[in-house]
């Protein structure tokens, strides 16, 4: 527990020395150049928050949500690299790009306690620091500034120049990106390559139909008075200052590419992008904290069920030493790519990927028993590596191929059919080809049979409206929050399926809604009462919500009840730890209904 009050107190100098507003020239002298977005909420949602958090609380967490983190959580490989290996290459890296100032920042003006403590004068060291939680050494915070103050050169009568971008394009700048073409969706006249522009985002908007648009058709000219498309409305949402890499006309010509630098940030973060490919990982705190609560161990056999886009696959890998069976599933194509990529990456070869439906990942038993398919398969591929390797040597590839099929069949293979033989022999002849290529071959699964799995981590499709930095929520309502809560249920019930009496679930979102999360808890422990709630370590979280919510239609939602909340882990983005809106809960499965 000390380790864990350690963290909260690291991080929350982190967050105070990152949260000056430093800046080397004077504030705007218009209210309308700054970055002071507030979130709008569907009103039948932002009430039920009210409810569950109280209007102060909620109103903190609205806050925290439209800003990034203070610092940039990284993951090292340990099985390719050190902690300290890394920091040694991730300062350099910082060095060159001229972040080196911007990290160190000037410290704003927090509590007296926190004043000259071993943690304080660890930050003085460096913009990178090590986890002090036990067994979380091997991830790193990278320290961020801002919000800064930044001069738009706003004067009476004559506006800055700038460009608009979408909210999507807005968010990605506050953690760190540039602007990109498909981003922009308005401009102001005459601007030419090399000019300094402002970028504001455009935020939603109700429409007449009762929908949410932006209202700016892409390539309108702005002419920076009260008639621009919600000139109002983009008050406090300047994000930063940049130069235009294009003319205008470029800008909306083009179909790719930067289009604007972005040199001068609200919110100033280091750019791992395309850094230390393989030896690390920027990936959010609690979603590390995740893999350490399923706890994975050396051969074991591990479900992640929705996988992609690899993070916490990866996490769990790097946890079971690379030994063991890690199945990843996902139901797009592209997305199980990306977690085969990122496996090659690193170069983690536990990890095995299939297409899949998380709904139909339970195959039945009266199904035809895919044992003997794979071992015929298994031998055909062996036999064809086998086979490619001595084709020098004058093997006759043909008879090869037969004989090894023959020889799978013996052996209580299943029937090969001739036409697959021929298609064993041209990859032979001609090798694997391109969609049978490591990382570009993606196969599908018919299911796995029940109790199959010693732990199974369900990191569940959700509202996401734990994710920042969030400029809009509007879109999400009291009937899409019950949608994504009914498909979350359906997932788990796949997941107590599959995992063995014995096992362990861990189940976690990206919100901050109780509907999704501890309503999913008392729903488990209600259906399923081999399930109990298991401790987690390391514990860093705060506890989740007891009690209840009852709607105006009567119907009643059921949280946690008095002593669970010790046993789940709710990080809230407004508190010290400043992390992204998350949930865990883990469960201990035991003997099964007959």
């Amino acid at each position: 527990m000390k380790k864990a009050r350690d963290l909260h107190l690291l991080l929350k100098t982190i967050r105070r020395s990152s949260t000056s507003t430093t800046t080397h020239s004077k504030m705007d002298p218009s209210d309308r150049y700054c970055f002071s977005p507030i979130l709008r909420w569907n009103p039948e949602v932002e009430n039920y928050f009210i409810k569950a958090y109280g209007a102060d609380h909620f109103s903190i967490i609205s806050k925290a949500l439209t800003r990034p983190s203070s610092y940039s959580c990284v993951r090292v490989n340990t099985l390719k690299s050190t902690s300290d290996a890394v920091i040694e290459k991730l300062l350099e890296i910082i060095k060159e790009k001229g972040f080196d100032g911007d990290c160190h920042g000037k410290e704003g003006s927090g509590p007296n306690e926190n004043v000259g403590s071993p943690l304080e004068e660890s930050l003085k060291n460096g913009p990178i620091v090590k986890c002090p939680i036990p067994g979380l050494e091997y991830v790193l915070f990278v320290k961020g500034t801002g919000p800064h103050m930044i001069d738009y050169g706003y004067v009476p009568g004559a506006p800055p120049k700038e460009v608009i971008v979408g909210r999507k394009c807005a968010e990605a700048v506050l953690r760190g990106a540039q602007v990109f073409v498909p981003g922009v969706m308005a401009c102001s006249a005459h601007v030419e390559k090399g000019d300094t522009v402002a970028v504001s985002a455009a935020i939603e908007q109700r429409n007449p139909n009762g929908g949410w648009s932006i209202g700016i058709t892409r390539g309108t000219v702005l002419q920076g008075s009260q008639t621009d498309p919600y000139y109002f409305e983009r008050s406090g949402l300047y994000v930063g200052q940049g130069t235009a890499t294009m003319s205008r006309a470029g800008l909306f010509r083009a179909s790719e590419g930067i289009a604007v630098d972005m040199n001068n940030r609200v919110f100033r973060l280091p750019s791992f992008y395309d850094v230390l490919d393989g030896e690390i990982f920027l990936q959010n705190l609690p979603s590390i904290v995740t893999a350490h609560a399923l706890d994975p161990q050396k051969g074991e056999r591990i479900l992640d069920m929705c996988a992609a886009p690899g993070g916490k696959t990866t996490a769990i890998a790097i946890l079971m030493k690379d030994e063991g069976e890690l199945v990843a599933i996902d139901r797009s194509h592209n997305k199980v790519q990306d977690i085969q990529k990122l496996a090659a990456e690193m170069s983690l070869t536990c990890i095995t990927t299939y297409k899949l439906d998380v709904l139909k990942a339970i195959r039945q038993r009266n199904e035809a028993d895919d044992a003997n398919t794979n071992q015929s398969s298994n031998s055909l591929r062996f036999d064809e590596e086998k086979a490619s390797s001595s084709t020098a040597e004058g093997f006759n590839l043909d008879k090869t191929c037969e004989d090894n099929v023959s020889n799978a069949i013996e052996n209580g293979g299943t029937y090969v059919s001739k036409a697959d033989i021929r298609k064993a022999k041209r990859r032979m002849r001609n090798g694997p080809g391109r969609n049978q290529c490591v990382g570009g071959r993606v196969e599908n699964s018919k299911g796995f049979y029940p109790d199959s799995f010693d732990r199974v981590l369900l990191d569940a499709p959700c509202s996401a409206l734990g994710l920042r930095p969030r400029l809009f929520a509007g879109e999400e309502t009291i009937d899409s929050l019950k949608r994504h809560a009914t498909y979350q249920r359906r997932m788990f019930d796949q997941a107590v399926k599959l995992v063995r009496p014995g096992g362990v679930i861990v189940y976690s979102t990206c919100t901050i809604n109780p509907g999704e999360n501890e309503a999913l808890v008392r729903y488990a422990l209600d259906t399923y009462k081999f399930l109990s709630l298991a401790s987690q370590n390391p514990r860093i979280g705060g506890p989740g919500l007891v009690g209840s919510f009852e709607s105006p239609d009567g119907r009643t939602e059921e949280w946690l009840r008095p002593g669970e909340e010790e046993f789940v882990q709710r990080f809230d983005p407004s508190s010290s730890l400043d992390t992204i809106g998350f949930f865990i809960a883990k469960f201990s499965v035991g003997t099964k209904d007959v």
